[in-house]
This record gives structure tokens, C-alpha cells and sequence, in this order.
């Protein structure tokens, strides 16, 4: 493969699972580096999502739009709301 990412943006549907486990496998597997930065979707105000909650020991970033959820989340990170 000469291609391969060094950096995967999600932000929140389900379908982004699969694609961060094949670069997590490509970097067991081959040594790449992959960063994931996730970023949490701007309806959940309270709780993350079942894929945020999946993905957050795995993301590198992983960016919420109400800072309320940083104060559970230790790794959360706020910076306004991103639209």
C-alpha cells in the first residue's frame, strides 16, 4: 500500500467505527502512526454517544460542543461550539 492516512476525522455516526479499528489494526499490524481526532456530535448535550463512548479510549483528541461533558470526560476537550 503506498498510501496511508496519518490522520482520521470523525465525527460521530456509527459508520466511523470500522474505519478507526482498520487503522488501529494497520498500526498493530504495521507500525503506522494513525491519529483519530473525533469530534462528538452537537445534539448530545448530557451524555456522548454510543460511538463516542466506543472511540473515546482510542482518539487521540476528541472534541465535545458543551462543556458539560468535559467535567465526566476527562479527556474531552471544548473549545465553543463548532459548527
Amino acid at each position: 500500500m503506498n498510501k496511508r492516512p496519518q490522520l482520521i476525522f470523525v465525527n460521530g455516526p456509527g459508520t466511523c467505527v470500522p474505519v478507526v479499528m482498520a487503522a488501529l489494526l494497520m498500526e498493530f499490524l504495521f507500525g503506522w502512526e494513525v491519529r483519530i481526532f473525533f469530534v462528538e456530535s452537537f445534539c448530545r448535550t448530557k451524555s456522548l454517544s454510543l460511538t463516542g463512548k466506543l472511540l473515546y479510549p482510542f482518539a487521540d483528541r476528541f472534541v465535545v460542543h458543551w462543556p458539560e461533558l468535559t467535567e465526566k470526560w476527562k479527556k474531552a476537550e471544548y473549545f465553543g461550539v463548532l459548527l
